[in-house]
């Protein structure tokens, strides 16, 4: 009964700004992830846990794209769309504030881009055990030996630095590891107010959260939030180490707070249950206890760090990217057994095609050779073309004689024939001439379309 007890939004209005020759021409929840568009990935999980509703937050002028894509996925979730106008680029958290009408209970919240395996149980027993305000999932992520196409670059993995306490999982600091420069410095009251602390720099925040209600009333009150992550996590797990004025009288305390402006506006939406702080005092153990300075919380933020064998990904980075493609279609689990590799209505003329996804309407013709590479939608693949490692996206055709190894060809790319292309990126609608032979080359109408990180 999980629908009822928390409601699920999975934000889907990002543009991949920091790939953008990727989803030039297309959402970037439809990017291609084995045989599926991305989206599929985290709206499965959700079915997989017991889930029969979500709202899904899209920009307003995509949402009948996606919508379309969906219908042919089997996915049995109901979907309800909420659109955001495509003029204005919100943050997540900002996302959130727009939607939050329409959440009635506490909520799990999860990026439209996490491919993963990952159990979602043992968040969902944390929020419960400590009646917590938030629980957050950690991750490794298994981007870290993908190949990636085009020329070296200085591209730094995406990664956090989190302390938890190592008795309870407590999150007591969540920060990216770019916000700091050569030295890391944090306050000592962290390590002195919980008691033994692990410090973890090689796991990513997977942007997979259980929240209370509460805290969507006061992301709604309140205009200094953008992002999820990067401003609203950091800011309600720091305010775990402030206290109201009178936690034993809440209606005093929100008197007080109307007066006072140097008492922090979070504490008058939290919904303290006097039931729950008896509980906790009468308890033989309650964490709240234990803590140095014996005193009960009304901010409990956790976090649930997914086991190592599990695979996860965001695909949010070219390397990413190449990451899922590379290993989703060897993870049967991920997707519905009903999904095939093949697309039914693909037209494979070739005997000689191993271990590759290719989509609907597709023409591999004979005398062609394809290894472990992800073929899309509408796609034409001529005669004496060798592909190895490679991902081609939709509408794109490879003329006679063109031999790609680990590449990737956005779409509608036309390749010409007799070109041989080595770790080379294709962009959007892009033409490459007859008989290049290039190696970590970017075909693109603008090579310094990356982002750095």
């Amino acid at each position: 009964m999980l629908p009822l007890e928390f409601q699920a939004v999975v934000l889907a209005a990002g543009r991949g700004s920091r790939f953008p020759d990727l989803t030039e021409g297309r959402p970037k929840c439809l990017l291609p992830v084995g045989p599926l568009p991305l989206i599929f990935y985290p709206l499965n999980l959700l079915q997989r846990h017991g889930f029969q509703d979500v709202i899904l937050v899209v920009i307003e002028s995509q949402k009948a794209e996606i919508q379309q894509q969906l219908e042919h996925t089997p996915l049995t979730i109901r979907v309800e769309y909420f659109t955001v106008p495509a003029e204005h680029d919100y943050g997540t958290a900002d996302t959130l504030r727009l939607v939050g009408d329409k959440i009635k209970s506490d909520l799990l919240v999860v990026s439209c881009d996490i491919v993963s395996n990952v159990s979602l149980y043992p968040l969902i027993n944390k929020f419960r055990q400590h009646d917590a305000t938030l629980v957050a999932l950690l991750m490794k992520s298994c981007d870290e030996d993908a190949v990636v196409p085009g020329p070296k670059s200085k591209e730094k993995p995406e990664r956090d630095l989190i302390l938890t306490n190592c008795n309870t999982n407590r999150l007591i600091f969540s920060a990216s590891l770019s916000d700091f420069e050569e030295k890391v410095s944090l306050p000592a009251h962290l390590f002195r107010s919980n008691g033994k602390v692990q410090m973890d720099s090689k796991l990513l925040d997977a942007h997979v959260y259980i929240m209370k209600r509460w805290v969507l009333e006061f992301l709604q009150d309140s205009n200094q939030f953008s992002t999820m992550k990067g401003e609203l996590l950091p800011y309600i797990v720091k305010k775990q180490m402030s206290q109201p004025l009178n936690l034993s009288d809440p209606g005093k305390f929100m008197s007080e707070s109307n007066v006072n402006p140097h008492v922090d506006d979070i504490f008058t939406f939290v919904s303290h249950s006097t039931l729950a702080q008896k509980i906790a005092e009468t308890s033989l153990y309650s964490e709240e206890k234990h803590k140095p300075n014996k005193s009960y919380d009304c901010i409990r933020c956790y976090a649930v760090k997914a086991p190592l064998e599990t695979f996860a990904v965001r695909v949010n980075t070219l390397r990413s990217f190449c990451a899922a493609n590379q290993k989703v279609p060897k993870i049967p689990e991920l997707f519905d057994k009903k999904v095939s590799l093949i697309h039914p209505n693909a037209v494979v003329e070739s005997n000689q095609v191993t271990d590759c996804s290719i989509g609907e309407n597709s023409k591999i013709n004979a005398k062609t050779s394809l290894k472990t590479s992800i073929i899309g939608q509408n796609c034409v693949v001529n005669a004496k073309v060798r592909v190895t490692d490679t991902i081609l996206m939709n509408n794109v055709e490879l003329e006679e004689g063109v031999v790609l190894q680990n590449c990737v060809v956005c779409d509608k790319a036309v390749i010409k024939k007799g070109s041989v292309l080595t770790n080379c990126l294709v962009g959007f609608n892009f033409t490459v001439p007859e008989g290049t032979k290039k190696e970590k080359t970017n075909f693109t109408t603008s090579s310094t379309n990356f982002m750095e990180i």
